[in-house]
């Protein structure tokens, strides 16, 4: 039963949805149960039933007996009907995650991201996927939306990718259009953090929060913000990029220019970078840094602790501007216990109001969750919503 297409009044698309939200939410239901709490007649919700059944969408669970002795048929959501798959598409990493229509992980998979970049980031990513699917014997048109994501800002009018200098060649490429065509599913591009920030509010930390700040630390940096539950954009969809805010390094410097001042100050590179000027070996990676500033090293904590200063800094920006309710850290090293411990101490410091900063708990999986949540919404909005009214449909809770 696809709705874009020969679709029922609006007024039955209205009906399906709320049978369909009833039953994502609440599992298996009988006809009279979901009568009652959506509303409907009894003609009515056997009129859905039937269509989602005919459609393969909805199936018999079971049965189940009523109080005084009659029983009743529960119906429940034919997660085998469809499946959507998010892409955490990484500049080191690029990681696949295959879920059903109720929302449950079937597979997940992860690979070393083509260095190469461009087109060839397409075609790791196409192949991997086919792979997958073939390993799991899934047909490839059950699967009804990809959601993939990225760093970067995705130009609304052309689909390109920009502000993605951990990327090679990805600049110019319509990569939703053409993934959609190999594919042959709808595809949405997301910039990586804004999925991030989907994830946790999913399925981690920030799961009762409607207005939540992620902050990603790690090769780059960036900032994700639920407002009421909707993603903030900007008018170009550039609203997040933090990591040109103009202070940690030189704003004027070129590679601030290219890179953004905060991030060559306290992503990746630039926390290696201070280390080894400060007299420590060069290219030292930051998770030794970590490790040894957890030993105790007199010049990893000095510069782990001049970087949470600046990260510090940056969440009482980011609160200032966003009065959200809680800051999450995450990337791999914002969710490090002894950067989120700095960077509280930090804020002590810098500022006299009082922030909830969490430390993300999905970690790696939270973009890769994010993109799979954001799949599913479109799926689910293309097959139940009224299209005449489209709307974001709530995801049903993660599986227990």
């Amino acid at each position: 039963m696809a709705l874009t297409e020969n679709a029922p009044p609006v007024l039955r698309q209205i009906s399906v949805r709320a049978v369909m939200d009833v039953l994502l939410h609440a599992g298996p239901t009988s006809r009279a149960e979901l009568s009652k709490i959506t509303g409907l007649s009894k003609q009515t919700m056997s009129e859905v039933i039937r269509t989602l059944e005919e459609g393969g969408w909805v199936r018999e669970k079971g049965v189940t007996s009523g109080r005084i002795g009659r029983t009743a048929i529960t119906y429940e959501v034919n997660g085998d009907a469809g499946y959507a798959v998010g892409v955490d598409m990484g500049a080191t990493t690029t990681r696949i995650v295959l879920g059903n229509i109720v929302g449950n992980v079937v597979r997940e998979i992860d690979f070393p991201t083509d260095r190469r970049g461009g087109y060839h980031l397409i075609d790791q990513a196409e192949a991997m996927l086919s792979k997958l699917l073939a390993d799991m014997g899934i047909a490839r048109e059950l699967v009804l939306v990809t959601a993939i994501a990225t760093p970067g800002v995705v130009d609304p009018a052309t689909g390109a990718l920009s502000m993605a200098p951990n990327l090679a060649d990805i600049g110019g490429i319509d990569i939703a259009t053409t993934l959609s065509e190999r594919l042959g599913c709808p595809v949405v591009l997301e910039n990586d953090v804004n999925a991030a920030v989907i994830g946790e509010s999913w399925q981690g930390c920030a799961t009762a929060i409607d207005t939540v700040a992620f902050i990603s630390l790690g090769t780059g940096i960036g900032l994700g913000v639920l407002q009421d539950g909707k993603l903030m954009r900007g008018a170009s969809g550039a609203a997040g990029e933090i990591s040109y805010m103009p202070f940690g390094a030189d704003p004027y410097a070129e590679e601030s220019l290219e890179r953004g001042a905060l991030e060559c100050a306290i992503a990746a590179r630039g926390i290696s970078d201070l280390y080894a000027r400060s007299g420590g070996a060069k290219e030292t990676s930051v998770r030794d840094i970590l490790a040894l500033a957890d030993k105790g090293d007199p010049l990893a904590m000095d510069v782990i602790g001049k970087a949470s200063d600046i990260a510090a800094l940056l969440v009482v920006s980011v609160n200032a501007i966003v009065d959200p309710k809680a800051v999450v850290l995450g990337g791999s090293i914002g969710r490090h216990p002894l950067i989120v411990e700095r960077v509280r101490q930090g804020i002590a410091k810098a500022s006299r109001r009082t922030i909830d900063v969490k430390a993300s708990v999905l970690g790696g999986r939270a973009t890769l969750l994010g993109a799979l949540a954001i799949g599913l919404n479109h799926v689910h909005n293309l097959l139940f919503s009224p299209q005449a009214l489209p709307e974001l449909r709530r995801l049903p809770p993660p599986p227990l």
